[in-house]
């Protein structure tokens, strides 16, 4: 009797599992394709005419291939320059913060080192407190950095959100390696370069992505900091200047970016979509090479220290 009662305990078990899996799966789906179908109406919109645009249902396919929306977009050099700036400021901005993060989380993680905890503490309190953007304004103008590519690079180049987890990290190694290293006579600089760095490569990735993300989406510093630099305009600021003209007129001809042009198949949601698209197709091409990286690396760095 006592084997028939966990037999059925074990199949009762075994069933309610393989509900909570198929609705799981279903949910899981059910998610996937609230995601998907605005992201390929969206898509489509970006290659339809604007007299094809539906706004009662979703956009399955395109009555008509046009890429005139993405002529606009490229209609103007400035486009190039804009999505060069964008990609510099996305490469160093990333390898900056990537390396001083990583510096910041191994120093924290000797023990030895003097106020370590007090250090830590100081380093959290602009985590939670800012000054605001007027006493941000003025610092970077004392510092010279209005109109400076270096405005995109160095007030982004830490994050103590990032380095604790990164530190987190570092604290699930294994010290045997180090206190093998450091009897061959390896240096602390050693130490991080050859043994700690390579065997982090989940966590930088998945910091690395993050910061990413951002650097290219960025556009609000690039209207405060160098609004007057036609050089360092990103790709982001660029776009959404071209859509505010869009916005504000369809109808009045101007200079530059701002020009509408002769385009008789695009209308403002056309346009929208095709920069839409621009500035989100990036993004995805490089997630897919860091993302075997990325949930080892968040779930380590956020549950072991």
């Amino acid at each position: 009797m006592a084997r028939e009662k966990v037999k059925r305990a074990k199949m009762k078990q075994s069933a309610g599992s393989r509900a909570f899996d198929i609705c799981n799966a279903v949910f899981m789906v059910a998610f996937c394709i609230t995601i998907l179908i605005p992201f390929w109406d969206v898509l489509v919109r970006s290659f339809s005419r604007a007299q094809d645009i539906s706004y009662m249902h979703i956009n399955l396919f395109p009555k008509v291939w046009t890429l005139d929306a993405y002529k606009y977009c490229f209609q103007d050099n400035e486009i190039i320059t804009a999505f060069l700036v964008s990609v510099l400021r996305t490469i160093i901005g990333t390898g900056v913060h990537a390396i001083v993060c990583c510096m910041a989380a191994y120093s924290l993680t000797r023990t030895e080192m003097p106020f370590r905890r007090l250090i830590t503490a100081v380093l959290l309190i602009p985590m939670f407190f800012s000054a605001g953007m007027i006493p941000a304004y003025l610092n970077m103008k004392r510092l010279g950095l209005l109109n400076n590519f270096l405005v995109y690079v160095l007030p982004t180049g830490f994050s103590i959100y990032n380095t604790i987890i990164i530190r987190n990290y570092f604290f699930s190694i294994d010290k045997g390696m180090e206190e093998a290293a450091s009897i061959d006579g390896a240096s602390q600089v050693k130490i991080f370069t050859s043994i700690i760095m390579p065997l982090s490569k989940p966590v930088i990735a998945t910091v690395a992505l993050w910061q990413m993300v951002g650097q290219w989406n960025a556009w609000f510093d690039n209207m405060v900091y160098c609004r007057r630099s036609a050089s360092l305009t990103t790709l982001q600021y660029l776009l959404r200047r071209m859509l505010d003209s869009l916005t504000a007129s369809t109808s009045t001809a101007a200079s530059g970016v701002e020009a509408i042009g002769a385009l008789v198949d695009t209308n403002p949601d056309t346009i929208k979509a095709a920069t839409t698209i621009l500035v989100v197709l990036p993004i995805v091409a490089v997630y897919p090479f860091l993302q075997k990286y990325f949930v080892q690396g968040i779930m380590v760095g956020a549950v072991k220290g």
